[in-house]
């Protein structure tokens, strides 16, 4: 949990000295995707373990998938609030990419597009743990398949946006084998879910073993592509007081006080009535 511990560790620091590294998010992410499916694998084992010898997803591709491990109770309680945290990280580095980029002036509307459709992708991918893959298998496994692949583009954006100076070398080549065990493991993954016959118990075409590489390749490519990002800068944002809608801060304010405007008051409305208790009828605008 480096990364993390980068990330914790600078929100203890005063506002001027604070950098944010996009590609620590992104890391962090990572690293609490490794201990969730850990931590997921563990508590299935221990108060589940039939789900490991027979579920939906391994009917219909002829192995474990990984997120087996958190598809069931009690680890679905832990792995989806934690992947919620996982969304946040991965929206955070989307967002700080973006801003650097706006910085450097590097191709900013394809970064910005770019990014929040990955973003929209992560936000997506809650589907992991909302659409029970008991019960709707297909629409389980779109909500992964899905994100492998914008996973695989938002990679790709960030490798472009980059001068080319600064790719780390073997660059292009995980690129292409990433890009190769993405999209391959999308079409299988979609081809076996389509074709499972639920009567017959018959798979797919496409041999286990193959989706088996293709898949546990996929979250090896995941685990080495911060070894392959590009080298780019990070940001400092140094923090003010500013106004807002209901705060106003005045030149000579000393930061120790402050002037709330008041709200401003209702419109005088005639009303007809007994006046202040007085018992006299009277009509007219009251407060």
């Amino acid at each position: 949990m480096i990364a993390f511990s980068r990330i914790m560790a600078q929100m203890a620091l005063p506002s001027h000295e604070v950098r944010y590294n996009p590609e620590d998010y992104a890391a962090a992410s990572g690293e609490l995707l490794v201990f969730n499916m850990i931590i997921s694998w563990v508590l299935t084992y221990l108060f589940n373990p039939a789900v490991i010898d027979e579920n939906e997803l391994k009917a219909r591709v002829g192995y474990n998938n990984l997120c087996v491990g958190w598809d069931t109770m009690p680890a679905k309680f832990v792995a989806a609030p934690l992947f919620a945290v996982i969304i946040f990280f991965q929206s955070r580095f989307l967002q700080l990419d973006y801003w650097r980029a706006a910085l450097l002036g590097q191709r900013v509307l394809v970064v910005r597009i770019v990014n929040f459709v990955c973003a929209a992708s992560w936000f997506f991918a809650i589907g992991i743990f909302s659409i029970d893959a008991a019960v709707n298998p297909l629409g389980h496994t779109f909500s992964f398949v899905q994100l492998v692949i914008f996973s695989y583009v938002a990679f790709c954006a960030n490798l472009v946006e980059v001068d080319p100076r600064f790719h780390p070398k073997g660059a292009y080549p995980f690129v292409a084998i990433f890009g190769v065990i993405s999209i391959l493991f999308g079409i299988c993954a979609m081809i076996q879910m389509y074709k499972y016959d639920p009567l017959t118990g018959a798979m797919g075409p496409v041999p286990w073993h193959l989706m088996c590489l293709l898949d546990y390749g996929y979250f090896a490519c995941m685990g080495l592509q911060g070894f392959f990002r590009p080298r780019a800068p990070s940001l400092q944002a140094p923090l003010k007081l500013i106004s807002d809608d209901d705060f106003q801060v005045t030149p000579e304010m000393n930061f120790a006080q402050a002037r709330f405007p008041m709200p401003p008051m209702p419109p005088m409305q005639e009303q007809k009535g007994l006046c202040c208790g007085c018992g006299t009828v009277a009509a007219g605008p009251h407060p």
